[in-house]
């Protein structure tokens, strides 16, 4: 039976706007496609060579099955299959970056929550609707003009524990409020929209494995741009335990999977050299996930210290605990948040239901990644597209802004407030948003240079700023 993705809850149905519904069709679409994998029944009947000589494009293949959730992000049109050969089993004990998107543009200004001085006066005045009342919000030690929002009790812990810095007003320049632009500079680390490669997909192209699709994974339910890559492997995967073969009328599971793993040779052919090796090296992630698998089946799995939430955003960090847990080599790995924050209207409770949700799964995967021995290689970069407007609407809602929120979590994380202020008493004097204080890009140099080890010009284009301090 092929398995279908949970029912949007409540605080899911409500309405974005028509660029953010654009932008998403493409993932949802992806996230209703089964992660059981299916093979073409061409290829099991002709074998490689027939299914080859069909001349089959690269997108009829993955279509019929092959490959659909070994989703290489690498671009196959620039590198040849052979770079995709098998999952390795290794601990390398390498320092591993996490991302976890908040989809739609969060409200930083709901989340951090002005509570003296200018930037309370511009914050009342702008939000007569929204307003947070200062005795309600949870206080920030050392910073009693900020608090955070009743809700965010977990982000609360993290930050006072010394696990998360928090960087106000993060954006970059001259933003345009484009779902779609600022999504695509963030994955890709670059103000260039033809960008075709994402950051971390070229920081594995720099330092990573040309034969690991594991070594990059998408815990989603569709690929990830950020990991687009030019010839470094990686994959999507939500759930280990489900990731398996199906082909129709095909009932010998392991004879099926035998013959795969003998496809013979490297074939000249292109076609048929990457028709063999995407059964190939599909087979190879299947067995490295075996031991995860197992588990599922036997009920054998620990229970975490931390109960996780019950929704997509603790199901993947607890997902990606235990990858990471099974010394796969993972170095990087993307997550995307359960919540919708694009809040156009009936914001008051969609964000106490994401930013609880947030802080329970983020609190629960770091007291996994400690009780697994990880915590000290691991740091979560958690983002968003961009922040909303000052002011609120008459749906109880706010629009597209700018200057939004950026959180690193992890215990080597230089935690505490990277600016003091939202700085509201400066408004952009155009669009009357968040001034921008600091630039995204920074805080992706300091990550990849004090945790990943790598020179931030290796991997983002053109860069010439100040890496922050993100690592203590």
């Amino acid at each position: 039976m092929v398995p279908r993705r949970p029912a949007p809850r409540p605080h899911e149905l409500h309405r974005a706007c028509s660029d953010f519904r654009r932008t998403t069709r493409r993932a949802l679409l992806g996230r209703g496609a089964a992660h059981v994998l299916p093979l073409p029944e061409a290829l099991l009947e002709a074998g490689a060579a027939g299914f080859a000589a069909e001349r089959r494009t690269r997108r009829e293949l993955l279509a019929g099955g092959v490959g659909a959730f070994v989703a290489l992000a690498a671009a196959s049109r620039l590198t040849p299959w052979d770079l995709v050969a098998r999952a390795s089993a290794a601990e390398t004990g390498d320092p591993i970056l996490v991302t976890l998107f908040l989809p739609g543009g969060n409200d930083g200004l709901g989340t951090v929550i002005p509570l003296a001085g200018a930037d309370r006066d511009v914050y009342e005045r702008s939000r007569p609707r929204l307003a947070i009342p200062p005795e309600a919000a949870l206080p920030i030690p050392g910073h009693p003009e900020l608090g955070w929002h009743p809700a965010a009790s977990g982000l609360r812990d993290l930050y006072d524990a010394g696990r998360l810095g928090v960087y106000l007003a993060a954006d970059y320049p001259n933003p345009d409020f484009s779902h779609f632009h600022s999504a695509k500079f963030w994955r890709s680390g670059t103000l260039d929209l033809s960008a075709a490669t994402g950051w971390l997909g070229r920081y594995l192209d720099e330092a990573g494995s040309l034969d690991n699709p594991l070594q990059g994974i998408a815990v989603e339910w569709s690929t990830d741009d950020v990991l687009a890559s030019r010839r470094a492997p990686t994959c999507a995967l939500f759930s280990p335990g489900d990731f398996d073969f199906w082909s129709p009328d095909v009932w010998d599971t392991d004879r099926m999977l035998d013959a795969l793993r003998e496809l013979g040779g490297s074939p000249a052919a292109p076609a048929r050299r990457r028709a063999v090796e995407i059964a190939r090296q599909a087979v190879q992630v299947r067995d490295a996930l075996g031991p995860l698998r197992a588990e599922d089946e036997q009920g054998g799995a620990a229970a975490p210290p931390r109960a996780y939430p019950d929704s997509d955003t603790g199901a993947a960090l607890r997902n990606l605990a235990r990858l990471l847990g099974a010394g796969l080599g993972v170095r990087v790995a993307t997550v995307q948040s359960a919540g919708m924050f694009d809040t156009h209207e009936g914001q008051p409770d969609q964000l106490r239901w994401n930013l609880s949700d947030l802080g329970a799964a983020l609190v629960a995967f770091q007291a996994d990644l400690e009780r697994r021995g990880l915590a000290e290689r691991v740091v979560t970069l958690v983002w968003s597209e961009f922040g909303r407007r000052v002011e609120d609407n008459d749906s109880l809602g706010t629009d597209h802004g700018a200057g939004g929120l950026l959180l690193a979590v992890g215990p080597r994380t230089n935690g505490g407030l990277a600016v003091p202020a939202w700085g509201l008493d400066d408004l952009d004097a155009t669009d009357g948003n968040v001034p921008v204080a600091i630039d995204f890009r920074d805080v992706y140099a300091g990550v990849l240079e004090q945790h990943l080890g790598i020179e931030a010009a290796r991997v983002l284009p053109g860069y010439a700023g100040d890496p922050l301090r993100v690592i203590a």
